[in-house]
């Protein structure tokens, strides 16, 4: 063999041994990896990481405060635990209102329980707005007209949930002060796992 092929072959087999030494070498090899390339590639994970963190500590945070705030809001929903019971709470509440504003209450009739919030608004029976059912109670009064504005402003600013879904107002004669109304105020209890 010849000089010149020897030193081809000694530097063939040196550019060999380099490239398994790179291929199944350590990782950071420092002659072949750029140790700040690295470095600042695990520092941006950290940060990422860190703000991961620090996110879900704040939305810890706000679950926290939601709960409180359901919490609160719920007290406000019918005891009853059935609707036949939660029912008699409203009429106890419309009739409390009712001798207040000194309005003759001529009926008061109690209508199937409803489940339209999920109906309603789209909303999944597993979603939280699914797991309130409304109990509507109907009532027919004779009343003035201040006395109908007292008994509503008294539904609107009861301590419980209340609405009135429908109202039918009539008056037979003109002289005569006193008017007829018949509407259905509706209340809402959680949903119970034997009335669902």
């Amino acid at each position: 063999m010849t000089k010149e092929r020897k030193y081809i072959l000694i530097g063939g087999a040196i550019l060999l041994l380099i490239g398994a030494i790179y291929r199944f070498g350590p990782a950071d090899f420092d002659g072949f990896h750029p140790l700040g390339e690295e470095i600042s590639l695990k520092e941006r994970k950290l940060v990422k990481y860190r703000q991961m963190v620090q996110e879900r500590n704040e939305l810890d945070g706000k679950l926290i405060a939601l709960n409180r705030s359901l919490e609160r809001a719920e007290t406000g929903l019918l005891t009853g635990e059935t609707p036949s019971l939660a029912a008699v709470d409203i009429q106890n509440i419309l009739n409390e209102i009712g001798s207040r504003s000194e309005v003759e209450i001529t009926s008061m009739r109690v209508l199937a329980p409803k489940n339209h919030l999920a109906r309603d608004k789209g909303v999944t029976e597993e979603s939280p707005a699914g797991q309130y059912t409304g109990i509507p109670v109907q009532i027919s009064i004779v009343s003035t007209i201040r006395q109908l504005k007292e008994l509503l402003y008294g539904i609107e600013t009861s301590s419980k949930f209340l609405r009135v879904t429908e109202m039918k107002v009539r008056a037979r004669d003109r002289q005569v002060k006193k008017i007829y109304s018949t509407f259905t105020v509706e209340g809402f209890m959680k949903k119970r796992e034997d009335n669902s």
